[in-house]
């Protein structure tokens, strides 16, 4: 058979497996005693095209994991002594003008340096206490498979913006145009474009913004995510029916994000409210600046002003135990009568008892 006819074949089997597929979910879905989506756009979606009746239907939105947690500066300092090889290579000028201004801080059994570029220890009241720095970058974090569906090159043409709006405000008005001494992006995530973009980050002449790439151990993502001051989203969603769990992730962090506009995108990220929302390069230029343009004022974890304000909207998201206890329960319950009738029983024996 020839390539051509063999590409077709491909074609129509696929077709013809989405129709059965997609017959066959019509068919059941009405038929079902409950049905569970993740978002408000989905359950009109197939109340419209399944027919599915709405009382029957309820969405029940993913939520971040416990795990998913601001981190502490003790483990932002063990965190970052585990990646120092890394900056090291990727971010050698930062490091070398850390150890220039913390050249002191050197364990004097080892002598390896106990500082890193965000964090540094110090002797308080005499005891060894571990304390951000506030001399330390911004911290912009992105996940991303690296694969077409995710336009990688909206990051890095708003870095280049946004590397230029500093340089300017810092050559017209001195450093007080810009409240941070520099911003580190680091990507993390793995796929097939990946080789393409570290190229084109190679290439890029960037003075006060440095991007990294990093792959990391499982446990290790929490807690990068929860050292950042703000978090980047380029994911947007095929169907525009539901909404992307990195996005989730950094709000468990509490980590404000600025996030690439879709169809559903605002049933999660409320722009002006727990984040910002893009739809060009040039717009998320402009949102960074404003959002990192903050004085380190004080020894704190993380970046003030509208980011604070954006943290204190994200806290006390309901998790993803609780949130299937508050959602979920009542149409799983009514989609199982025997089973409710069963706890209905005990619950009476227990009364009678």
């Amino acid at each position: 058979m020839a390539p051509r006819a063999r590409g077709n074949l491909c074609v129509t089997n696929a077709m013809q497996e989405f129709l059965i597929t997609n017959f066959y979910e019509k068919i059941m879905a009405p038929r079902a005693r409950g049905n569970l989506c993740v978002t408000n756009a989905m359950q009109e979606f197939l109340i419209t095209n399944f027919h599915i009746k709405r009382e029957l239907i309820s969405p029940l939105y993913d939520k971040p994991p416990e795990f998913f947690h601001p981190t502490s500066a003790v483990n932002m300092h063990e965190l970052m002594m585990r990646l120092q090889e890394e900056f090291v290579l990727q971010c050698p000028e930062l490091m070398r003008e850390m150890c220039e201004t913390t050249g002191k801080d050197v364990d004097e059994r080892t002598n390896a340096c106990t500082s890193t570029l965000f964090t540094k220890v110090e002797m308080i009241d005499g005891v060894k206490t571990v304390c951000a720095r506030i001399d330390r970058p911004a911290l912009v974090i992105s996940s991303t498979s690296w694969t077409p569906d995710e336009d990688f090159s909206i990051l890095l043409e708003a870095l280049e913006m946004f590397d230029a709006a500093i340089q300017n405000g810092a050559e017209s008005g001195g450093r007080k145009c810009w409240g941070n001494s520099h911003v580190v992006v680091v990507v993390t995530g793995k796929g097939p474009q990946k080789e393409m973009y570290e190229e084109k980050i190679k290439q890029m002449t960037l003075k006060y913004v440095t991007v990294m790439t990093l792959w990391l151990e499982a446990s290790d993502y929490p807690l990068l995510l929860g050292c950042a001051d703000l978090g980047v989203s380029l994911h947007t969603s095929t169907s525009g029916l539901d909404l992307p769990m990195k996005i989730l992730d950094m709000f468990g962090c509490e980590v404000p994000v600025c996030a690439i506009g879709f169809d559903c995108l605002g049933e999660l990220v409320q722009d002006g409210v727990n984040g910002c929302i893009f739809d060009t390069s040039d717009e998320l230029a402009r949102q960074m600046f404003q959002l990192l343009n903050v004085d380190r004022t004080r020894d704190d974890h993380r970046i003030q002003g509208e980011l604070s304000r954006y943290r204190n909207n994200i806290k006390g998201m309901i998790r993803w135990r609780e949130n299937w206890k508050v959602q979920a329960h009542k149409i799983v319950m009514s989609a199982c009568p025997s089973t409710a009738n069963f706890r209905n029983d005990k619950a009476s024996d227990k009364k009678i008892n």
